[in-house]
Formats: structure tokens, sequence, C-alpha cells
């Protein structure tokens, strides 16, 4: 027996999910934050997600997809066009490049992986800002700040997309 329009229509709409999961995260890292000496630092949060899903569900998220998303952030948040695309895109293929590494490790190693990817995707976002930016380089504890605090976040961001992953996305 055939699966119905509905069921198709939900299971479109579940593998649609880790784009969307990204989508809101891009987004949400551009809303102004107000906290005092904190309102200029930014996580990567589309990173995290790009980092996350590369991992656990690498058929869901593709390099169209993500090349979009960077497109995307960078014309909303004014950034030199193709720089965060470029970013998420290196970040998505070093993570395919190692899938035998990232199959079930603990987080703790994961996360280890991340902060170095962070760190090396932090320093080219530094750059393509410093260079072809209109304001020139940000000052270099800014981007530090800005690398730390995403390592920092990863793990209760992750836990949210285990958490959606686990409940809305067939295995």
């Amino acid at each position: 027996m055939g699966t119905t329009f509905l069921q198709r229509l939900d299971l479109g709409a579940r593998r649609l999910m880790p784009f969307g999961i990204t989508l809101i995260l891009m987004l949400f890292a551009m809303t102004p934050t107000y906290i005092t000496g904190l309102s200029h630092i930014t996580p990567m949060y589309a990173f995290m997600a790009v980092y996350f899903w590369s991992i656990y569900r690498p058929d869901l998220l593709g390099y169209g997809t993500v090349f979009f998303i960077g497109i995307l952030e960078d014309l909303l948040a004014g950034t030199p066009l193709g720089s965060s695309a470029l970013i998420l895109l290196v970040c998505q293929r070093l993570v395919f490049s190692q899938q035998k590494f990232f199959n079930s490790r603990p987080f703790g190693l994961i996360w280890a992986a991340f902060a170095l990817l962070t760190i090396g995707a932090s320093l080219i976002r530094w750059v393509c800002f410093g260079l072809a930016g209109t304001t020139g380089f940000t000052p270099f504890p800014t981007m530090v700040a800005g690398a730390l605090m995403t390592i920092a976040l990863y793990p209760l961001v992750a836990w949210i997309m285990a958490k959606a992953q686990m409940k809305l996305l067939p295995q």
C-alpha cells in the first residue's frame, strides 16, 4: 500500500527540519542583544547548526542549502558577499571528509573538534570582513570573544538540535 499525500507531506517537512533550524539560528544571530559589553559580539549560530547536521544527518543538509544560507546571511547582515558561505561550506566539507572520525565519538571529542574549527572559521571570518568589509578589521579581542562564545554555547545548541532530531526525524 502506498503512502498518502499527508504522509509524504509530513516526511518532506521533517526532512526540511535541519534547513529550517539552521535558518532560524542564522536569523537569531542577527537579533540585537542589549547586554552591556556583549552587544557587538555575535556567536556563529549557523556555523553550529551546519557542524551539527553535517555530523549527524549529512543526508539532509547539502552543499547547495548551506551555500544559500551563507549567502542569505551575508545579504541580511551586510557582510562581504560569499564570506559566510565560504566559512559554512569549508566547515561542512571538513566534517564530511572526516565522517569516520566523528562516528560514535563521545561528545567531548566532537566539541573539541568544533572548537578547533570555530577558531579557524573565526580567523577566516575576521580576515574576510577586514579585507572586504567597509568597516575594516574589528578588534582582535572582539573576534576572540565571539569565537569563545560560539564554543561555549555549542553544547546547548547541539542539545536542542539533538532533541529535535530524536523527536522529529525518522532514523
